[in-house]
């Protein structure tokens, strides 16, 4: 893996947040008192924004992170400059609060190592000593000092009399503060009661617990074998294997559940991931945002700890009418600290309130503001067509389009891991008419966005503000 460092300045925290609003008042500083020489004085640690982007050279495409001082203004590049790293283990960024941020591997076929980063006192940029060959995974989360990652793409051990491997949700666990990892699976069949196999999608902690959505992947043949095929249903089950990377599947599998108008939720009280709590309601399909074999989290807590689950109703897609969902994509709710979704709350329909588009990623934002990435052009597992954004006010009920985005017909991708400050969001935005990656600042409460920095970049995997360790 190819390192360098680029200069990057010692930045005063103070100079990097900005308020949400740009009409506050001007105020006059107030003089600074004359230092007391008996007291020692307070050195302020160096900060920057740090941007995750990738970059097509001569020798290849690789990975850079770059700084900045603001993202409301300026431009930054990655060429000859910012730290390089591999961009075949970039699969995930994740920032950890403001101390690190982490470089998540998938490593299909071993290819690639997880690493972190972090700010010096001097504002550059360092990996952490520690790498790591991580699980899989699909989903992902962050649980008080741990990041997990999961996936549900192998069998375990456990067999049923006839030699049927049992499925499960492998855990890759990485310990931040102590520089370690540890795995842990969890038997996935039958999780729900219905002899089906599943899958979470997002790891949420929230109300000192970690919520998760339930996504239905069908039956294995452990299923199968255990009679979990409903009466009329069973020419789904496949003769033979099929399918290719994590949709891959053995003979005497049925594919794809036979529930599509139920979404669960469970509560574990930690990351123990046992006895766990579960969550019905049938006013809204499976929760999960999809991108191949990615489950994108779709389930966020407001800061008064109610929990919001959005469906993108992505069951709509199944070939066959029988596991096709006849619910639009909408919205449920879980009042903090509930064993139930909120009756009084209903269901809110986004597909009526956005002509007909479902939702296919979001995000909390501030209070009960959800940032909402919409379908333009239908459900598909590429994530193609998902160039408008969106405002939600969970509690009122309320939808509205984002204004101040370039036109959807020439957005390419939104970065997949937006970020919040002051109450408003920053997302990059990247386009097909030539211009540069731009970052864009979106107040939810007018629901406008305004253009900030730009960066010399092909992509941006994510943004977000370091303090120097």
């Amino acid at each position: 893996m190819k390192m360098k460092f680029g200069a990057v300045a010692a930045l005063s925290l103070c100079a990097l947040l900005s308020a949400c609003s740009d009409d506050d008042p001007i105020v006059n500083p107030t003089p600074s008192p004359t230092p007391d020489p008996e007291q020692p004085s307070v050195v302020e640690k160096a900060s920057a924004y740090v941007i995750a982007s990738q970059t097509a050279g001569a020798s290849g495409t690789a990975a850079y992170l770059v700084t900045s001082p603001s993202l409301e203004s300026g431009s930054v590049t990655t060429i000859g400059n910012g730290f390089e790293t591999d961009y075949t283990s970039a699969t995930t960024w994740i920032f950890f609060g403001n101390d690190y941020l982490y470089r998540l591997a998938y490593n299909y076929g071993s290819a690639g190592t997880t690493a972190a980063y972090y700010l010096d006192e001097e504002g550059n940029i360092r990996q952490r000593a520690k790498e790591y060959n991580i699980l899989n995974f699909t989903t992902y989360g962050i649980y008080g000092n741990k990041i997990i990652a999961a996936d549900a793409s192998s069998a375990t051990d456990t067999k049923d009399a006839a030699g049927n491997a049992a499925y499960g949700i492998h855990f890759s666990i990485i310990d931040v503060d102590a520089e370690t990892t540890g795995t842990k699976t969890l038997i996935s069949e039958d999780f729900l009661g219905n002899k089906e196999r599943v899958m979470f999608s997002g790891l949420l902690e929230a109300n000192g617990k970690i919520y998760t959505a339930v996504v239905p992947l069908g039956l294995s043949p452990y299923g199968v074998a255990a009679g979990g095929v409903l009466p009329g249903n069973e020419d789904l089950v496949s003769t033979e294997s099929g399918g290719s990377g994590g949709g891959q599947y053995e003979a005497g599998t049925l594919t794809n559940t036979q529930y599509p108008n139920e979404c669960w939720v469970a509560v574990f009280e930690d990351d123990s991931f046992t006895n766990p709590t579960l969550i019905k309601t049938d006013q809204i399909s499976w929760a999960a945002g999809r991108m191949r074999s990615a489950y994108y989290q779709t389930i966020w807590a407001a800061d008064n700890g109610d929990v919001y689950v959005f469906s993108p109703s992505f069951a709509k897609s199944n070939s066959d009418a029988r596991q096709q969902t006849t619910l639009n994509s909408g919205v449920a709710r879980i009042k903090a600290g509930a064993s139930e979704f909120d009756s009084s709350y209903g269901a809110f329909d986004i597909e009526a309130a956005s002509n007909g588009n479902p939702v296919y990623r979001c995000w909390h934002i501030t209070e009960d503001y959800f940032l909402l990435q919409m379908y333009t052009a239908g459900l598909n597992v590429q994530g193609k067509g998902t160039t408008r954004m969106a405002i939600f006010k969970g509690d009122s009920k309320e939808f509205t389009y984002v204004n101040g985005l370039p036109d959807p017909d020439v957005i390419s991708s939104f970065s997949k891991s937006p970020y919040n400050e002051n109450g408003c969001c920053y997302t990059t935005v990247v386009t097909t008419d030539g211009a540069k990656p731009t970052i864009y600042k979106i107040d939810p409460k007018t629901a406008t966005a305004t253009a900030g920095l730009t960066v010399e970049a092909d992509e941006i995997g994510a943004l977000g503000l370091l303090r120097a360790k």
